[in-house]
């Protein structure tokens, strides 16, 4: 009916603002992708700024039918995460970005969804950022239920080119060599397009 649904959040509402210490305001470029009864969301935020200190671009899930925060996907590892040790020097701690401004894809049968993300604060220097910098540049893929981590590949380590992926993965069924195989395909600002086994995340073609 287009009618708010009352149970969701606050009268039908979700405030998807990023708290005042974050120093930022939320937008978005792209859409809402729905899976396993959750509601996944990015969000567009300048990777550009003159300073080297920003808030991370985390992905976050919510319920469907209440709007509560089901998950949050840190797209620069906190203390105790995979993929810290990819930032030198403490650099996870002030560097920002690596947001998802583009769309999200989802695999309702594997329960997957496929997060296309950006560089990390700035997209144009790297010098206050040792190391390869994860999961900036990279195509993760999460369990839709759970937000956690199923597989990722880093297009791009250290971007130093806004080599961010600007759109949404494509999910194909592709026959190579006689072998079917359940796609995702990211293409990119590079003119390559990156395929993936989607359930394993192994490359269909050396990279």
């Amino acid at each position: 009916t287009g009618q708010p649904y009352r149970d969701f959040g606050e009268n039908g509402v979700v405030n998807l603002g990023f708290p005042p210490e974050t120093r930022t305001r939320y937008y978005w470029t792209g859409a809402p992708q729905v899976c396993r009864d959750v509601v996944i969301v990015g969000s567009s935020m300048t990777d550009s700024p003159p300073d080297k200190e920003a808030p991370p671009g985390d992905v976050r899930a919510y319920d469907v039918r209440t709007g509560k925060l089901r998950w949050t996907f840190h797209v620069i590892p906190r203390p105790g995460e995979f993929g810290i040790d990819t930032w030198r020097n403490d650099s996870w701690k002030y560097t920002g970005h690596a947001n998802l401004w583009s769309l999200i894809s989802a695999d309702e049968e594997l329960g997957y969804a496929y997060l296309p993300l950006t560089s990390a604060t700035s997209d144009m220097y790297g010098g206050h950022r040792p190391g390869d910098n994860l999961f900036a540049n990279s195509l993760v893929a999460v369990s839709c239920e759970t937000g956690e981590r199923v597989w990722h590949h880093q297009l791009v380590h250290h971007d130093l080119w806004d080599y961010d992926l600007p759109a949404a993965p494509v999910l194909a069924d592709i026959t190579v060599d006689g072998r079917r195989i359940r796609a995702v395909v990211q293409v990119t600002k590079q003119a390559f397009a990156f395929v993936f086994d989607r359930a394993t995340g192994q490359p269909v073609w050396p990279i």
